[in-house]
């Protein structure tokens, strides 16, 4: 089955399936439609999912939270992705149930399993467009401690351009982490899986913000003078990204050469 045809299935079972008794079976649905094993799971179910979910809390909240903190410890892959998803969608209508579902959504960012983890940035983004105080709150407290994973996934939810252009706060909040992360990496004597997957993610993170706000651009020859190794590579991959190269040409090619 498609990914927008069970989607639509999920939307026209969705009465039956979330009955006392049936829980099993929309558990059943979401792992047959997955989409997994393969090379991406199926997101466009895993949204349905969160638009009723969010839609039918009030009504339905007992079995909702119950499949919800059942899939986030649940230990396949897809499951707890639409599980941390969910969150935040639920926490954008639901902001009492904070007390049980920030802590699950803040393990996530822990989890071995990557699109577990992915889930969190889908969940950081629902909340930054519903509720961005919210959400930009809970950044600010998880980043304190300055663990690479959590700060990449914060930057990552954050670096969403329609948002950014509508939101200032965000975009203050994504500048001071990308700033975060680059110290971090730079700092990482023998970088470990989070510190690259951070590094990773600031190769297109940093445009956003430029994209956003050409001011940015300063930024970036701050870096360029420091001359820290790991920051070229990090630099070069924003610069060539089209989202600023096409939008400040003269600007950037004065970067590049800079960066040599």
């Amino acid at each position: 089955m498609g990914e927008r045809r069970a989607a639509e299935e999920l939307a026209a079972s969705w009465d039956c399936l979330t009955t006392d008794g049936f829980h099993r079976s929309l558990t059943e649905f979401l792992v047959a439609n997955s989409g997994l094993p393969g090379p991406r799971g199926n997101l466009m179910l895993a949204a349905e999912f969160s638009r009723l979910i969010a839609r039918d809390w009030a009504a339905k909240r007992g079995l909702l939270k119950g499949l919800i903190v059942s899939w986030s410890s649940s230990g396949d892959e897809y499951l707890m992705f639409v599980a941390h998803s969910a969150i935040g969608h639920v926490l954008s209508c639901n902001p009492e149930e904070m007390d049980w579902a920030v802590p699950i959504l803040y393990e996530a960012n822990f989890s071995p399993l990557w699109r577990a983890r992915e889930g969190v940035t889908f969940a950081l983004e629902a909340l930054l467009e519903d509720r961005a105080d919210l959400a930009l709150s809970l950044i600010d407290k998880w980043c304190k401690p300055r663990d690479p994973i959590v700060v990449r996934n914060s930057i990552v939810a954050l670096a969403h351009p329609t948002q950014l252009r509508r939101n200032h706060a965000q975009l203050d909040a994504l500048k001071r982490y990308n700033d975060v992360g680059m110290e971090m990496v730079a700092k990482a004597i023998d970088p470990g899986d989070g510190v690259k997957i951070l590094a990773k993610s600031l190769g297109f993170t940093i445009s956003v913000a430029a994209e956003a706000d050409e001011g940015y651009l300063d930024e970036f020859e701050i870096w360029i003078d420091r001359n820290v190794k790991v920051w070229r590579a990090i630099l070069r991959e924003n610069l060539t990204k089209a989202r600023i190269a096409k939008k400040y040409p003269a600007r950037i090619e004065v970067l590049l050469m800079r960066l040599g």
